[in-house]
């Protein structure tokens, strides 16, 4: 893992792996953390590689207000072009898609694969619980499937079949999945449950989807996200680490040496 500088603005991009093309998600903000933008970019090289793709990661961080951001922005898009390395970004955070130019690459809707993905680890569920700020389109899919989202004063301590986390990084910690009353734990964002809630709710026998498999669907359709996803479901250990050894495994057969650090 690399962080390459700008020359032309406030910016970086964290790359995983060197050589090879790559994608990932560029994000605007007065101060954007080049850590968080290294765990993303390990996040997104896993689901590449979980797809069989010899593609690296890549992140994004643009730091700039909202006066500067057309500027630093466009700046950002000239720059990078320029590097010949065939990055391509998702719109993040502050970033509108019509302003990445060649760059962008669109992200696709992932919620028909996070549904498919809950579906398909917990096919009897018949209710769920979320913390996302408008759970209208969850809803939607969802009683598709005839999965009733509850209206609850804590998604984290509710009864339900089915938790769908989107708050943000770690929204789940240690002390969360302590409380939590859930059969199977389905991140709607990267990187949702902390390393130590995954360990916790492991030991309270809760499933915990791998966020870099289930919202790998948009990047190859969900037919291909959902047959990692059905080989890696029963894993001994639980499908998280189930799915880190699946991209590991495809990894090894063109890296010299892994990456280190895995994306939970």
């Amino acid at each position: 893992m690399r962080i390459r500088k700008l020359a032309s603005t406030n910016a970086f991009v964290a790359v995983d792996l060197d050589g090879v093309p790559g994608q990932g998600v560029v994000r605007l903000a007065p101060k954007i953390l080049q850590g968080g933008a290294k765990d993303r970019a390990r996040s997104m090289t896993y689901s590449l590689a979980c797809l069989g793709r010899r593609e690296t990661g890549v992140s994004a961080g643009i730091n700039a207000t909202p006066d500067e951001g057309g500027v630093a922005l466009a700046a950002f898009v000239e720059e990078v072009a320029g590097w010949d390395d065939g990055y391509r970004f998702e719109a993040g955070k502050g970033v509108a898609p019509s302003g990445l130019g060649s760059l962008n690459v669109e992200a696709g809707d992932p919620l028909p694969g996070v549904v498919a993905a809950a579906m398909a680890a917990c096919p009897g569920a018949a209710t769920a619980v979320t913390d996302v700020d408008d759970p209208s389109p969850l809803a939607g899919l969802l009683a598709g499937h005839g999965v009733e989202v509850l209206e609850v004063d804590d998604p984290l301590t509710a009864a339900a079949d089915l938790l769908f986390v989107g708050a943000g990084v770690g929204a789940v910690d240690h002390d969360g999945a302590d409380g939590l009353d859930v059969k199977v734990v389905v991140p709607t964002v990267r990187l949702a449950v902390t390393t130590r809630a995954l360990a916790m709710c492991s030991h309270r026998g809760i499933v915990v989807l791998p966020d870099f498999v289930v919202l790998a669907a948009p990047l190859a359709g969900n037919g291909e996200a959902k047959a990692v996803l059905a080989e890696v479901l029963d894993h001994a250990d639980g499908p998280v680490l189930g799915a880190c050894e699946r991209a590991e495994a495809f990894l090894g057969s063109w890296q010299d040496e892994l990456p280190f650090g895995r994306p939970i």
